[in-house]
């Protein structure tokens, strides 16, 4: 006689996070005094960008990697700015938030990508490698250029 194990389903509700829409220009506006270039301008120009809470990415952020299961560091094959694409893909797609850049910046370390969020209280930075989400100014983070 075969046994059969049923296992019960893992549950992995989204969040239910809060969406705001402002203007692209404030968007625009918004990254160019925080002295962030845009070298390829905002890909959505003339239409409204959407964002959520700062509680909101955190929760999003942390669904995304629970879900979505990051591969481990590899240098060049799975480096940073691999890992800055994944989790701006995920969030577009899962959340449709669309005020998450690709950034571009320095770390102590060196030259680095990451991710630039724009919240109710501000833009925050991601850093998907980890999941941590902190303010502008910390961590020894600068800007440089960014993707939106």
């Amino acid at each position: 006689m075969c046994k059969i194990a049923i296992q019960s389903p893992v549950t992995k509700a989204k969040p239910a996070i809060t969406f705001y829409e402002v203007d692209w220009q404030v968007v625009q506006d918004e990254i160019l005094a925080l002295g962030i270039n845009l070298p390829l301008g905002l890909f959505d120009a003339y239409q409204p960008y959407y964002y959520t809470t700062l509680w909101g990415i955190q929760e999003a952020v942390k669904w995304s990697r629970k879900v979505y299961p990051f591969p481990k560091y590899q240098d060049a094959r799975m480096d940073c700015d691999k890992f800055a694409f994944l989790m701006k893909g995920l969030i577009s797609a899962e959340f449709g938030l669309s005020a998450f850049a690709f950034q571009l910046g320095f770390i102590p370390q060196g030259y680095h990508a990451f991710n630039l969020a724009r919240t109710d209280t501000g833009w925050v930075i991601v850093e998907p490698q980890t999941g941590e989400v902190f303010a502008i100014g910390t961590h020894g983070y600068t800007l440089d250029k960014a993707i939106l």
